[in-house]
């Protein structure tokens, strides 16, 4: 059974990287192709625009297809066996789009993409190992939670419309993988209150706690689909990658109490590992060939004339 499960997770990966590309060509379609992608903008019409794209809507339903498949291979084995196993989606995205777009991989994209998947991994067996969930948990520290993300995805998408060219799709990817990681936990909190500690559907902080887990998804698409807009759709892929899975685990270990035993060395490791995927989805970033070419032909423009002095 961990055997088939670890083959159903292939087969999600692969979906969730087909189905971002499909959506960063639907998405990319909307604007003109003479233009540089770091300085496109997804506007509300554009978002609702997409939804007639068929190429964006394939990569929905592969979007989907791959985690009802993620869903089911949890069934199958533990999680510290399934997740690891998902990041493969980062190469799949690579791979996938140089065979598009039929750009060359340099060996420093490689190294973003080798760097990103030892950092998430390792990530992933320190908050599975040490993670426990037995306790209730109150709900003030939730809503604060959705407070903080919100303020910090704020300050993050003001960064990204001033930040490097090289850096504004992990940036809008961040600000949407921040969403859908809060998201994740607070359908883990709303399920748990449900079926372990005795809630009912009708109780106010179930029904708060569900209305902060819908508005975090339909901010996380938003987000989402301006990083496709504004960069490669594998420098998202790599973003939710890794973000995602860092937010959604650490409200679990500070929120839902599931770190209360833990240590200070497993808290260090998380750190460490956390910093790495971190840096290696930086240098993935950096080293894209798209983001390269968009650096050359910036320092090939000619500087803007000065006017002459007022006499």
């Amino acid at each position: 059974m961990i055997l088939l499960a670890i083959g159903m997770q292939v087969v999600s990966s692969f979906l969730f990287a087909s189905g971002a590309i499909l959506q960063s060509l639907g998405v990319r379609s909307t604007f003109d192709p003479k233009a540089t992608a770091s300085s496109n903008r997804l506007s509300i019409g554009g978002l609702l625009k997409l939804f007639a794209i068929p190429k964006w809507l394939l990569g929905l339903t592969f979007v989907l297809a791959g985690a009802g498949i993620h869903l089911a291979a949890l069934s199958f084995a533990p999680v510290t066996v399934v997740q690891p196993v998902g990041i493969l989606a980062v190469p799949w995205s690579v791979l996938l789009a140089a065979r598009i777009h039929k750009h060359p991989l340099n060996s420093l994209m490689w190294a973003g993409v080798g760097i990103t998947v030892v950092g998430v991994v390792g990530f992933t067996v320190f908050s599975s190992l040490f993670a426990t969930g037995q306790d209730e948990f109150a709900f003030p520290p939730m809503l604060i939670s959705f407070l903080v993300v919100c303020a910090l995805a704020g300050v993050l998408s003001l960064l990204a419309t001033r930040s490097a060219p090289w850096a504004r799709a992990m940036m809008w990817s961040s600000v949407g993988a921040m969403f859908y990681g809060l998201a994740s936990g607070l359908m883990k909190a709303a399920m748990d209150m449900l079926l372990k500690h005795g809630h009912s559907f009708g109780e106010l902080t179930v029904i708060a706690t569900i209305v902060m887990m819908l508005a975090c998804y339909g901010l996380g698409v938003w987000m989402i689909q301006q990083g496709y807009a504004s960069g490669p759709a594998e420098i998202t892929v790599g973003t939710m990658t890794t973000v995602d899975p860092f937010v959604a685990v650490l409200f679990g270990l500070i929120v839902l109490g599931e770190g209360a035993g833990m240590g200070i060395g497993p808290a260090i490791g998380m750190a460490v590992t956390g910093a790495i995927a971190v840096y290696g989805v930086m240098l993935l970033s950096r080293h894209h060939p798209d983001a390269i070419e968009e650096r050359r032909l910036a320092s090939s423009e000619p500087a803007p004339a000065e006017a002459p002095p007022i006499s």
